[in-house]
């Protein structure tokens, strides 16, 4: 009789699946940024109190306990239904983003933006909260020098219309920080949470602040 077949070779283990909303680097893509977003808890809905990549893909926060000037995102009738486009856009971009699509989600935070500066005009809270998106995801390519100019921008308009211990006006210094980190200029990094830390303590009536 014939020699019984070979065993077959050992079966390598599987890969352990990813952890879910936190999408592993594609190829192109800077893996320090990809996890500065992490630390910094990714793509959160806006309505999550501040404390990381806060105010991205959305629309307006609650308000804090000393009540922040509220993002008044009302429009004209013949207006409206771009402003709810702009808000379906933003839910698009969080789908992309878990989905480690960081390009497509880049391509609709760039629509999603130039629809909100169409809509709401650029001297707006909501055109701030988009100038964020286009930022966080050019940020995740690397390149810093587009990212950090977006998100001064953004925090210059939410300075003027929001205030400076505003929860949207801080996510955005924290975003700034988050960029910091992931360029590997650990001073400005410092410095920027130092600033974050005595605004949130200024805003929650705990100081005087800067």
């Amino acid at each position: 009789p014939p020699p019984p077949p070979p065993p077959p070779p050992p079966r390598a283990n599987p890969p352990p699946p990813p952890v879910r909303g936190l999408p592993s680097p594609a190829p192109g893509v800077n893996a320090a940024a990809v996890e500065s977003l992490r630390r910094f808890g990714g793509p959160a809905p806006a309505r999550k109190p501040a404390g990381g990549l806060f105010g991205l893909f959305g629309g307006a926060a609650a308000p804090a306990a000393k009540g922040p000037v509220q993002v008044d995102t009302s429009l004209p009738r013949h207006l409206e239904a771009q402003g709810a486009e702009v808000h379906q856009l933003g839910a698009r971009v969080r789908e992309l983003f878990a989905a480690g699509q960081f390009g497509d989600a880049l391509g609709v935070a760039e629509r999603r933006l130039d629809l909100c500066r169409r809509t709401y005009g650029s001297e707006h809270a909501m055109y701030a909260t988009c100038l964020n998106d286009v930022a966080t995801f050019e940020q995740v390519f690397a390149r810093y020098d587009r990212a950090e100019a977006l998100f001064e921008e953004a925090s210059k308009i939410q300075k003027k219309l929001l205030g400076q211990g505003h929860p949207h006006t801080i996510a955005t210094l924290q975003n700034l920080a988050a960029l910091y980190t992931a360029k590997g200029d650990a001073p400005k990094a410092e410095a920027m949470q130092l600033l974050v830390q005595a605004l949130q303590l200024s805003s929650s009536g705990g100081g005087d602040g800067p």
